[in-house]
């Protein structure tokens, strides 16, 4: 069994202080602490029984669809490609449903049903990209050669394709978890709009909707969710939108390496200074490197902290 450590070096044997990810005999990578999927994923089970509630009246009502050959239809074409249909033949065939209101009322169903999934996909996915992260920052040492170093004692940096993918991952994972801000704020904004009348199919209120407008919501600024603007929350939307803009977190993609007599003794990606969460620029210069942070250090508890605000988020919608 093989541990990934925060500082890039993987060892036999669990670091017992430090935040570590283990991979398991099957592939698996588990955190040392602090994974809330579970958790994340019972508050959507809950929130897609009380959207059934909320649309179908109550929950044996909404059962008395999963039975019906009309659901794999109304629940997957469109959405997902286990359901090989086109838009044309979609059309054609809701043209062949009497009972246009419980269509509509399914169809409206399993589309904010769909808002949901994406956060619960979204959030694994937030797990695979910083076990990954962590597996191939410690499995790697960036360097060009094996045993080649430019220096015998300090700090050198590496550069090429193994650096480039794993800023990749950085580049996703940031970008996936501005995401979920975006997708929380719809569910939020359907639930607090939700539609009761069904002699159409509706499209969603919350089609245009986006984390800035949760002004619009009951959530705006709300405490300890991830509308409270905290310097972690504005770390991941200035760090996201710098992806988005301008391509990557660091113009020039590098991993730096701690040297102590011609041994790797700590790996580390940096990210440019904040203070109070808001990134420090001059100018056109907003890069400034001087504070020393280092992502793989403070992604842990940025994380853990994401996913405290996203359960106390989700289980706040009513």
């Amino acid at each position: 069994m093989t541990f990934y450590n925060i500082d890039g070096i993987p060892s036999t044997n669990p670091h017992k202080d430090n935040f570590f990810i283990v991979e398991n005999e099957v592939g698996d990578l588990l955190f040392k602490e602090g994974d809330l999927t579970f958790e994340i994923e019972r508050l959507c089970i809950e929130l897609r029984n009380l959207l059934a509630i909320k649309i179908f009246g109550n929950i044996k009502e909404y059962h008395k669809f999963l039975a019906t050959p009309i659901y794999t239809f109304a629940s997957l074409a469109g959405i997902d490609a286990e359901m090989r249909l086109s838009k044309e033949q979609f059309e054609q065939f809701i043209k062949t449903i009497d009972d246009k209101v419980s269509l509509n009322r399914l169809l409206y169903y399993c589309d904010v049903e769909n808002l949901i999934g994406n956060i619960q996909n979204s959030v694994l996915e937030t797990k695979y990209l910083v076990g990954e992260f962590y597996r191939t920052l410690n499995k790697n040492s960036f360097l060009v050669q094996e045993g080649l170093f430019t220096i015998e004692n300090g700090i050198q940096y590496s550069a090429g394709p193994v650096a480039t993918n794993i800023t990749s991952l950085v580049n996703h994972l940031f970008i996936n978890l501005y995401s979920q801000l975006d997708f929380v704020t719809k569910i939020i904004f359907e639930f607090e709009n939700i539609y009761t009348n069904f002699d159409v199919y509706p499209k969603l209120k919350s089609k245009s909707i986006l984390f800035g407008d949760s002004k619009k919501t009951s959530f705006k600024e709300k405490p300890d969710t991830i509308y409270e603007m905290t310097d972690n929350i504005r770390i991941i939307m200035y760090l996201r939108n710098e992806i988005v803009h301008n391509s990557s977190i660091d113009s020039f993609p590098k991993v730096y390496q701690n040297i102590d007599n011609k041994k790797i003794i700590e790996k580390f990606i940096l990210i440019p200074d904040f203070r109070n969460g808001l990134i420090q620029t001059f100018k056109n210069r907003k890069r400034f490197f001087n504070d020393d942070t280092k992502l793989n250090k403070i992604l842990p508890s940025l994380i853990n902290d994401f996913w405290i605000k996203l359960i106390n988020t989700l289980s706040h919608i009513k």
